[in-house]
């Protein structure tokens, strides 16, 4: 392994699945490059593993093929820790249309804010009390909330 002039390490192959999910599409390389803003050697590189695929590489080619970017690589390599509980909020927020993560985000992140603050004064909420005062100060009811075409 080598370090190329970029700063990056040479001769690292990376496993994806971008060759199978273009074949299964029906997707040309050229069409594939295209989309993605780039050239069919390129694409021919990453999917080899021959240039490495990084967080950019991977956002356009998902974007390009319309995949989530962790369709890109094996399960074995996407495989994490999380518990049940991480799984399934992962589960349901992926099914979020984006303006709505961005509220879970807002929701979460005043939560955390809430906790710290409390319990950085001694003053530690039960969780369901803290959920509720954090929910409600954050994010506005649900049902006053309309969702598109309804």
């Amino acid at each position: 392994m080598g370090i190329g002039s970029s700063g990056g390490i040479t001769g690292v192959s990376m496993q994806n699945r971008i060759s199978i999910l273009r074949r299964q599409k029906g997707v040309s390389l050229t069409a594939l490059a295209k989309a993605a803003g780039t050239t069919k050697a390129q694409i021919q590189k990453l999917e080899r593993g021959d240039r490495r695929l990084s967080l950019d590489w991977m956002d356009r080619i998902a974007q390009a093929m319309n995949v989530k970017v962790s369709d890109l690589l094996p399960a074995d390599v996407i495989a994490c820790q999380h518990g049940p509980e991480d799984r399934e909020i992962l589960e349901i927020v992926s099914q979020l249309p984006p303006e709505d993560r961005v509220i879970l985000v807002r929701i979460a992140t005043g939560l955390l804010d809430t906790m710290r603050s409390r319990s950085s004064f001694g003053d530690v909420p039960a969780p369901e009390e803290a959920e509720t005062a954090s929910l409600t100060a954050v994010a506005p009811p649900i049902a006053t909330r309309r969702r598109r075409g309804a």
